[in-house]
C-alpha cells in the first residue's frame, strides 16, 4: 500500500490487496463490504457506480502484453471520496500509473498538489488522463507497424506474399483487440460529466468533459488506423490479383500459340500408315518444321496487331 498526501488530497494505491489491506478499506476507510468484496478480485466488466458520499468504478485499459504480443485488458479499480481517492490494480502493467506515482514520491507536498491536483476530481482526471495518453502512445506504435507494412506493399515482391499477409493479419488482430477493449472503456466513461457534477459540483464538469473528449480522440484514431490498414490490405490483394491476372494472360497466350504445333505433333503420333513425309530423309525435321509454322504465324499476327 502506498499513501500520497498533498495539502488537499490523499491518494492510496494498492496492488493485489491483501486480506489486511482489505480490512483497512472496510473498517478504517468505511468502504461498504460489497464494494470491498468486488475489490478483492479482478472483474471482467467495466462499470461506474455512484453513491451518496463516494463512487466506485472499474476500468479496463488496453495494455500491450509482451508474452501474447497483443493488447490485453488491464484493470484499474478506483474508489473516490470527496477528500481521498483509492486505486486498486492487480498487476504492475499500468505503466503510466507507475510513472505518475514515481513522480509523486520524488516531490514535495506542495509539488504533489500540482501533480495530482487540489481535489479528488482533479486526481481522478489526472489518473485517467495519464492512461488515455498512454493509449494514444500505443496507437502510435500500431500506426508505425501499418506504415512499415505499407512500405513493404509498395515495394512488393511476389515472394513476399506470405510474410506481408501475416504482418497484416497480426496488425489487424492487435488493432481489433485494442478497439474491443477501448470501446468498453469509452462506454463506462460516457455520462461521467453529469454524474460527476452531481458528486463534485459544477467545477468538475470541464475536467470530465475533457476525459470524454480524449476518449473520442482515441476512438477516432482507432477508426482512422482501421481504415488505413484496410486500405493497405486491399492494395496488397490488388497487387496479388494483378500478378495472377498477368500470369494467367501469359499462360493463355502460350497455350494459344502452342496449340497448332501440339495438334500437328499429336497427329503424327497416331498409329496410321498414311502420314505425309514419313519415311523420307530427315522426316522428323520436316514434320517439326511444319508444326512450327502455324505457331510462328500466330505469334507474328498477335505481335503485329499489338495483342501481346
Amino acid at each position: 500500500m502506498k499513501e500520497l498526501l498533498s495539502n488537499a488530497v490523499a491518494w492510496i494505491d494498492l496492488i493485489s490487496p491483501t486480506a489486511s489491506e482489505l480490512d483497512i478499506l472496510k473498517n478504517e476507510l468505511k468502504i461498504p463490504e460489497k464494494i470491498v468484496e468486488q475489490i478483492a478480485r479482478p472483474s471482467d466488466n467495466n462499470k461506474m457506480e455512484f453513491y451518496s458520499d463516494f463512487f466506485y468504478t472499474i476500468l479496463h485499459f488496453p495494455i500491450w502484453d509482451e508474452k501474447t504480443k497483443n493488447s490485453q485488458p488491464t484493470e484499474l479499480d478506483i474508489v473516490v471520496f470527496k477528500n481521498y481517492i483509492i486505486t486498486v490494480r492487480y498487476s504492475k502493467a499500468l505503466y503510466p500509473l507507475n510513472e505518475l506515482i514515481a513522480n509523486c514520491e520524488n516531490c514535495t507536498k506542495e509539488d504533489l498538489g500540482n501533480i495530482i491536483g487540489d481535489s479528488t476530481y482533479e486526481t481522478f482526471y489526472n489518473i485517467v488522463q495519464a492512461l488515455l495518453g498512454f493509449s494514444t502512445r500505443q496507437l502510435q506504435h500500431i500506426e508505425e507497424k501499418i506504415l512499415a507494412i505499407e512500405n513493404e506493399v509498395f515495394h512488393y515482391q511476389s515472394n513476399d506474399n506470405k510474410k506481408i499477409i501475416f504482418e497484416i493479419l497480426n496488425a489487424k488482430r492487435d488493432l481489433l483487440n485494442f478497439r474491443r477493449i477501448f470501446l468498453t472503456l469509452e462506454n463506462a466513461i460516457i455520462g461521467i460529466d453529469y454524474k460527476g457534477e452531481k458528486f463534485w459540483g459544477k467545477e468538475a464538469v470541464p475536467h470530465m468533459l475533457d476525459l470524454i473528449s480524449d476518449c473520442n480522440k482515441v476512438k477516432n484514431s482507432i477508426e482512422h488506423h482501421t481504415s488505413f490498414l484496410n486500405s493497405v490490405e486491399e492494395t496488397m490483394y490488388t497487387l496479388i490479383n494483378n500478378n495472377i491476372n498477368t500470369l494467367t494472360k501469359i499462360y493463355t497466350i502460350i497455350s494459344f500459340i502452342a496449340w497448332p504445333t501440339l495438334l500437328i505433333i499429336s497427329w503424327y503420333q497416331t498409329n496410321t500408315t498414311s502420314l505425309p513425309f514419313v519415311g523420307v530423309h530427315f522426316d522428323s525435321y520436316i514434320v517439326f518444321g511444319i508444326a512450327l509454322i502455324p505457331s510462328t504465324l500466330l505469334y507474328w499476327y498477335l505481335k503485329r496487331n499489338k495483342l501481346i
